[in-house]
């Protein structure tokens, strides 16, 4: 300070005291820039030399308080109101789900039957559950489009405890597709074949056009095990082409003994198949069943001859009349078969069955009224020197006046209702009953007859 008081004319800036003289020079500009009315050329240019002769190290921005000076006026400018700023709540981090490890599903593998058949589906596999296997079957087509029937049976001790039972199943099968059942049987015959020509057979028909439409048929021989003539029957597939070759071909039966209740309302039992007239293609034999039980006859008593179903348009239908040897021939026989007995004591209800066959043999040709007296002379009782067991030449008047009524009326051949045992009245009443023994009681197994022949096993 001394220094400076000796050496007048001359100022020293001390490095510390720069920034301060700076800033009283740069206030004092900023007063002459008011005075002047904001007008710039009326400011003084400032002396840039003593800002040139600044140390380096000196900031040259402005001074906060020369900043604060330069910014608006507190009048200008109003002061913002602050915006509260919501605190943000925090979301809690989501719990990893963890992720299951996909087990993988075992692939069943084909037993024994589903790999003979070379597929499987749940038909099959329930069926590989019960031991079963290929009997035979029968195709058609080709290897990668064919239908194929087959013949599935049970083991041995399934059959015996009569728990399981044979099987026909027909599929439709292509090659990269999965299998198409178009055919299953009701599962209730204990046997079943493929059927060929005649009363037995060494070669089955298979596939093969029998009625001449053009299309395939598959004739099938089953019996159910009971003790009715309907419980063995022989039923006729056929094959129709679907409607384009992605579409499945269809079955249906041609007899009309599938479903087996069907020939309870139509007791016309398709037997056997045999070509009766030559032309290549066979007719059905079928069993008339109508008077099954009639008369309150057993099973093996009861009347009965064999139509003929021919094919007509779409069906087979009873053309039995244009048969008249084949159904002479039984009346023949049947006559035959009483007459043997003449001259002895009426036997049993058989004869009197079979004195019923040979009348509705001829009923059946259409020659009712032809064979009406030659049933009548048949049957009379005085051809007999009396009878074996009581009642039955009663039986035997009785169904000749039977007929006699339903040719009086012109009614179609058949027994009469079937009598139940009735109620005794009270024993107040005065009156009494005999009870008529029931005509549905089960009877023995069919005895095999001469005309009427089973397929062989």
């Amino acid at each position: 300070m001394l220094a400076m008081l000796q050496m007048p004319g001359r100022v020293h800036l001390n490095r510390h005291h720069a920034p301060r003289v700076v800033g009283v020079l740069l206030l004092l500009g900023l007063v002459a820039l008011l005075l002047a009315g904001c007008d710039p050329t009326a400011l003084p240019t400032p002396d840039r030399s003593a800002l040139a002769s600044l140390p380096t190290s000196t900031p040259t921005q402005p001074t906060p308080a020369l900043n604060g000076a330069l910014g608006p006026r507190p009048t200008d400018t109003q002061t913002p109101t602050a915006t509260p700023t919501a605190t943000p709540t925090g979301t809690p981090t989501p719990t990893a789900t963890p992720t299951a490890t996909p087990t993988a599903t075992p692939t069943a593998t084909p037993g024994p039957l589903a790999a003979a058949l070379g597929f499987q589906d749940a038909l099959i596999r329930g069926m590989e559950q019960n031991g079963y296997a290929i009997d035979v079957q029968m195709a058609t087509g080709s290897p990668s489009n064919r239908v194929v029937a087959y013949l599935l049976t049970p083991p041995a001790e399934g059959i015996e405890l009569g728990n399981l039972l044979p099987r026909l199943v027909v599929y439709w099968l292509q090659k990269d597709n999965e299998p198409v059942l178009i055919f299953e049987d009701e599962g209730s015959d204990q046997a079943i074949q493929f059927a060929g020509l005649g009363y037995s057979w060494d070669e089955a028909l298979g596939w093969s056009d029998i009625n001449g439409d053009g299309l395939l048929e598959l004739p099938i021989w089953a019996a159910n095990g009971g003790f009715c003539w309907a419980c063995t029957r022989v039923y006729v597939l056929q094959l129709v082409p679907g409607e384009n070759s992605d579409s499945p071909p269809t079955v249906r039966e041609l007899t009309g003994a599938v479903p087996f209740l069907n020939l309870l309302v139509n007791p016309t039992i398709p037997k056997w198949l045999n070509d009766l007239n030559g032309d290549g293609n066979p007719e059905i034999e079928a069993l008339d069943a109508t008077f099954e039980f009639g008369f309150g006859l057993d099973h093996e008593d009861s009347p009965r001859i064999n139509r003929v179903l021919g094919w007509q348009g779409d069906r087979y239908v009873d053309v039995s009349r244009a048969y008249p040897g084949y159904l002479q021939a039984q009346a023949e026989r049947a006559r035959a078969d009483v007459e043997s007995t003449y001259g002895q004591p009426l036997p049993d209800k058989h004869i009197i069955g079979r004195a019923v066959s040979l009348l509705i043999a001829y009923d059946a040709q259409g020659r009712r009224e032809e064979g009406w007296p030659i049933f009548l002379q048949v049957s009379d009782p005085v051809n007999w020197t009396g009878e074996a067991e009581p009642g039955l030449v009663a039986l035997m008047l009785r169904i000749r006046e039977h007929f006699d009524y339903l040719i009086q009326q012109g009614e179609v051949f058949a027994p009469w209702p079937p009598e139940v045992p009735t109620l005794s009245n009270p024993s107040n009443s005065g009156e009494t009953t005999t009870p008529v023994p029931a005509s549905d009681q089960i009877p023995p197994p069919e005895e095999p007859v001469a005309e009427t022949p089973t397929p062989a096993q």
